[in-house]
């Protein structure tokens, strides 16, 4: 009996046992850390390609309120709607409805307003002034499928009749 209990107490090689241990435990952490890492930086590209597709559309936008005050109320298709251009490796639509450039007609209404006055001095207008208004959909793609849309209402005048 006393025999046997003493081959239980024999420790050898239980440090080569400890040491593999641990080192599992390393290599598990160090997985664990490199994929965290990696998915943190997909995050963050993600995130600029996102930022980078909102700014094309923005982009877009402006280039449509460039251009209502150069054109007639009803615009034909190429008008402020009617347009698409590339920035790097963003691309954004300016369209009526995201991402159609058919019907590049963007033109929603006018509003007349009898007597108004553009400046100081300028006294009433018996024929009144109108106001267009228009309806700008800019919509911005990047890459890794991101893509962002902004719409706006933009109204320009006053145009005496």
């Amino acid at each position: 009996m006393r025999g046997s209990w003493r081959q239980c107490t024999d420790e050898r090689g239980i440090a080569s046992v400890m040491a593999i241990f641990i080192m599992v435990m390393m290599l598990v952490a160090g997985i664990f850390l490199v994929r965290m890492s990696s998915t943190e930086g997909d995050i963050a590209y993600g995130g600029l390609s996102a930022e980078g597709s909102f700014f094309a559309a923005d982009a877009g936008i402006n280039v449509g309120i460039d251009r209502v005050d150069k054109l007639p109320p009803v615009v034909a298709v190429g008008g402020p709607c009617g347009t698409t251009s590339t920035l790097g490796a963003y691309t954004y639509v300016l369209a009526p409805t995201p991402g159609t450039l058919a019907d590049a007609n963007c033109f929603l209404s006018t509003i007349q307003k009898a007597g108004y006055s553009i400046g100081s001095g300028t006294g009433y207008n018996p024929g009144g002034f109108v106001f267009y208004n228009y309806a700008l959909t800019g919509t911005g793609t990047g890459p890794r499928s991101a893509q962002r849309a902004i719409d706006a209402q933009v109204s320009f005048g006053p145009v005496a009749q």
